[in-house]
């Protein structure tokens, strides 16, 4: 409250000031108008240049600005009225009186207009993003409350298949475990989302063992043939939301891969840009989802169908890859299933070029086929990956 009131009282003196500053310039101009017969015309339109130019500058009060134009219409009208009568100069001179008043009436009508619009927008502004904060926490809480619940609900579900015989019950459940499921998915859809948002917190990832440690969480909840391919070094990044971009696209791999399939994160760093990339051996992408992912063209937006059947996570994570001037690369993993690669921009921290295109630990670069449309990843082989399944 208190620096509100400053900064008030700070703009109030610099309108004071300004006006004072105005007041001094049409004396000063028409202490000339009266000192300089027959040039009176010169001073006369300085005057009003500098009430244009800190009127500007200061926004003073209304009545404050209007009784400056009036006083000086006043003043210095009168001089250029009493130089005609003597024939110094022309009458026709004095019709500059009433025009410059008018010329300066119509600008500050046009400077109010303009400053009571900027106030209603930013008033709309403020009220939009106090709305967003509102509805951003009811979010936030809503997904937390939210967990607790469907995570006691499956755990009694489970146990009641457990316990469950009759065929036509065990359906039932399985149905009601399914539906549990898909809830739990979209509250986790919620989190990351937030997390993809904040957590720019830019420091040094080690983007091999953000793989590791990724692979290894997602083993215990998804029984799928886990491998890591190592070949990426300290990154300058937000570790949060690169491991929750990283989710997000794991997520899409686990929802079209069943038990057994083959999921493989890696990572490869050199040429001025890091790429992580997550294949999968699972049904993979159409073509539509395949160009909706990586874009129809220069400046053309993706269908939007296409974009739909991805999932808004894919959505998120392509928006944040590409305001750090990145892309969202789609195609065939060598698996047969989808793939996904982040080919983000190397910052000057981490950044560790090598002779011949290679990275730290010599693995050549992906083919430069990364940036095609129809896209069908060729790996690096096989760099010693750790794999396990669940």
């Amino acid at each position: 409250m208190s620096a509100t009131a400053s900064r008030t009282a700070d703009g109030s003196t610099k309108r004071e000031d300004l006006f004072v500053l105005w007041l001094v310039i049409a004396s000063l101009c028409t202490a000339l108008m009266w000192a300089l017969p027959g040039d009176e015309t010169i001073p006369y339109h300085i005057a009003w240049a500098a009430f244009a130019l800190l009127y500007g500058l200061g926004n003073w009060p209304l009545r404050q600005a209007v009784a400056g134009v009036v006083v000086d219409t006043l003043v210095s009208g009168s001089v250029l009225v009493l130089r005609a009568v003597a024939g110094d100069i022309a009458w026709q001179e004095t019709t500059e009186i009433p025009l410059m008043s008018l010329l300066m009436a119509l600008m500050v009508w046009h400077v109010r207009r303009r400053q009571l619009a900027l106030a209603t927008v930013t008033l709309m502004a403020d009220r939009e993003r106090e709305q967003a904060r509102v509805r951003e926490k009811l979010t936030r809480i809503t997904s937390h409350e939210m967990r607790t619940p469907l995570t006691i609900s499956r755990g009694y579900v489970e146990l009641l298949l457990n316990r469950e015989d009759e065929p036509s019950k065990r359906r039932d459940l399985a149905v009601i475990d399914d539906e549990l499921d898909r809830l739990t998915r979209v509250t986790e859809r919620l989190q990351r989302a937030f997390r993809l948002q904040g957590g720019a917190a830019v420091t040094l990832v080690d983007v091999d063992a953000l793989l590791q440690q990724t692979a290894e969480r997602w083993s215990q909840v998804a029984h799928r043939r886990w491998v890591v391919d190592p070949g990426g070094d300290l990154f300058a990044a937000s570790a949060e939301r690169l491991r929750a971009s990283l989710d997000t696209l794991i997520e899409n791999a686990v929802r079209y891969t069943q038990d057994g399939a083959t999921i493989r994160l890696a990572a490869w760093q050199g040429a001025g840009r890091v790429e992580v990339s997550v294949a999968d051996s699972g049904t993979g992408f159409t073509p539509e989802q395949v160009a909706a992912i990586n874009g129809v063209g220069e400046g053309l937006q993706p269908p939007r169908d296409a974009l739909s059947q991805t999932g808004l996570g894919l959505e998120l994570v392509r928006a944040l890859v590409t305001s750090r001037g990145g892309r969202l690369v789609a195609g065939t993993a060598p698996e047969g299933g989808a793939l996904l690669v982040m080919q983000l921009p190397l910052d000057g921290a981490g950044t560790r070029e090598h002779p011949g295109g290679r990275d730290g630990r010599g693995n050549d670069p992906p083919s430069d086929d990364l940036f095609a449309t129809d896209l069908t990843f060729v790996a690096p082989g096989d760099r010693g990956g750790v794999s396990g399944r669940a």
